[in-house]
């Protein structure tokens, strides 16, 4: 075995990694609870996806910036490592290992079990045993995909990405026309309803996070992209507009479909979908919503079973003298992925094993150990990073004197006060459950630390660390 990954990904890949890790199942379904939120204004739900883009662009405009001056393995972690020091990106890492990416995987694994529960038509309430069950097959079958090939994963990206941005362009494009034609636009514009929470724009942007998350996961295989310097930045840039766009046009689609009322209720877009198309469509919706869920969850996959194996190669983490060691057949980081796979399954089981009422995805419910207390680790994951975010966009005004204005102070804050915005609509929308989950995060942390006390020697003297900044 040796310690390097290959460079293999090229531009097209890498905006596929990017659109790909964001747009999963989310988008197929957020939009009834941001309906439901705004009352069914159709101007703040649209504004809900843009607030929600715009933070996301612009943080990701900075991580562009900074992949195209910096070369190594780590993504989030190697720029940290400058700006901020070894010890700062190790728990960036660590948080990106153990919570972040498998909470994302998780999720998704679940959820594109219960979808396909539902295309064969199982009875979910008396077959939930069996849903886990498969649940716990999608996971380990992406593992092993990305274990065994790697290319592989990365062409299952590529093509899952087209496959799952076709009914979103679609629905978009033709619920707009007939929206328009036959007056349902017109007629729900003029749509209104009290809003059942004070402040909804708030509920809905944060209803976005979880759609938007993901597009930091091509920075962890930033080391494997070709041209990086040229192309990472592109990528993420091209990817990003991409997102933001289909997102709106979708939302504008969907909402003249049908009548707002029904679209936001469970069930409203699949019901939009037949109306449009025909009621045999909710089934081809249906396989679409499954390849999007296996894209989203394979990019996870593919960024966090490199997580450990960038900690290992700073000498950080467990046995990082093994877990740095890359099979020369498959190019992976075998001992790496293995334990991302895991933390995928411990996460699973923690978060989800006692989650009765999973109706309400992406907002789970744990009736057994939390009371009602409304454990959301699908946003509350992703809003977490945002706080690993603000010491670095500051560090980026800082310490990148040779960037000019925008790139320096303009984009990084903008990105601070985004990510403050987002921590403050969490505490104010879900408190308890808030307060919960940094209980939870916590003891992750601590465990960080515990582990962290055997390695205080010199972390970056592995050779593939000192490489230029050149691409």
């Amino acid at each position: 075995m040796e310690n390097k990954l290959q460079k293999k990904y090229g531009l097209v890949t890498a905006i596929c990694l990017v659109v790909g890790a964001v747009i999963g199942s989310g988008i197929f379904f957020v939009n009834e609870t941001i309906f439901a939120r705004v009352g069914g204004n159709l101007g703040q739900a649209v504004l809900a996806w843009l607030i929600g883009g715009a933070i996301m662009f612009v943080m990701m405009w900075v991580w562009g910036q900074l992949a195209g001056d910096k070369e190594g393995m780590g993504g989030l972690m190697e720029y940290t490592d400058e700006l901020l020091g070894i010890t700062y990106s190790y728990y960036l890492g660590w948080f990106l290992a153990t919570i972040l990416y498998p909470a994302f995987v998780a999720v998704l694994a679940w959820v594109t079990a219960r979808f396909t529960a539902t295309l064969f038509g199982w009875d979910l309430v008396n077959t939930g045993g069996a849903v886990w069950m498969l649940a716990g097959v999608f996971l380990v079958g992406i593992y092993v995909v990305n274990v065994l090939s790697p290319k592989i994963a990365g062409h299952f990206q590529v093509s899952t990405t087209f496959i799952k941005v076709i009914p979103l362009i679609l629905m978009g494009i033709v619920g707009l026309i007939v929206g328009f034609g036959n007056g349902t636009t017109a007629s729900n514009l003029t749509y209104t309803v009290e809003n059942p929470v004070s402040n909804p724009l708030f509920y809905a942007v944060l209803s976005t996070v979880f759609a938007y998350a993901g597009s930091e996961e091509v920075l962890m295989m930033s080391s494997e992209i070709k041209n990086r310097k040229r192309n990472l930045p592109l990528a993420i840039t091209i990817g990003s507009v991409i997102i933001i766009a289909i997102y709106v046009l979708y939302t504008i689609g969907v909402f003249g479909a049908i009548e707002v009322g029904a679209l936001s209720t469970a069930g409203g877009v699949t019901a939009a979908f037949q109306t449009v198309f025909a009621p045999a469509f909710g089934n081809v919706l249906t396989v679409f919503v499954i390849i999007s869920c296996l894209g989203a969850m394979n990019s996870a996959m593919m960024a966090g079973s490199r997580a450990f194996y960038a900690l290992a190669i700073r000498g950080k983490g467990p046995k990082p003298d093994y877990v740095s060691q890359v099979d020369a057949k498959t190019d992976m980081p075998p001992t790496s992925a293995a334990l991302s796979l895991l933390f995928c399954g411990i996460i699973f089981f923690i978060v989800f094993a006692n989650a009765q009422d999973m109706a309400g995805y992406p907002y789970i419910y744990h009736r057994r150990w939390f009371g009602d207390v409304n454990f959301a680790v699908s946003s509350l994951a992703p809003v977490t990073l945002m706080g690993f975010y603000i010491p670095v966009f500051i560090a980026v005004m800082k310490k990148q004197t040779g960037w000019n204005i925008f790139n320096r102070f303009i984009m990084p804050g903008l990105s601070i006060i985004g990510a403050c915005l987002l921590i403050y609509m969490v505490f104010y929308t879900n408190a308890l459950g808030a307060k919960w989950y940094l209980g939870f995060f916590g003891a992750i942390m601590l465990i960080a630390a515990l582990c962290n006390l055997r390695k205080k020697e010199a972390v970056r003297s592995h050779k593939y660390l000192k490489t230029s900044k050149s691409s």
